[in-house]
């Protein structure tokens, strides 16, 4: 699913046009963005959560090259999946 689907299932299930529906994602979008960006954990009961991560750097060789590089360190977000997403998947 991609945003635009996500976009016309809740305009149709909540019978609000898709400019609606797309201002909604913006902001549930934008407000999970703002507290990941202040190192809090962002919590779907049922479903998982997000959180903000940093990888230290690390040394790895080039596959095509041979020669051993230096990855510097980043941010990155992770997911967590809640147990009950994953008996669903099963």
């Amino acid at each position: 699913m991609n945003q635009g689907e996500l976009t016309r299932a809740i305009s149709k299930r909540f019978f609000l046009t898709q400019v609606e529906s797309q201002e909604i994602i913006k902001f549930i979008l934008a407000e999970m963005t703002e507290d990941l960006k202040k190192g809090k954990r962002v919590y779907f009961r049922g479903f998982g959560s997000f959180f903000k991560e940093k990888r230290s750097s690390k040394k790895v060789r080039h596959p095509k090259t041979g020669k051993i590089i230096t990855i510097p360190e980043r941010t990155t977000v992770d997911f967590d999946p809640s147990h009950k997403l994953l008996k669903d998947l099963r």
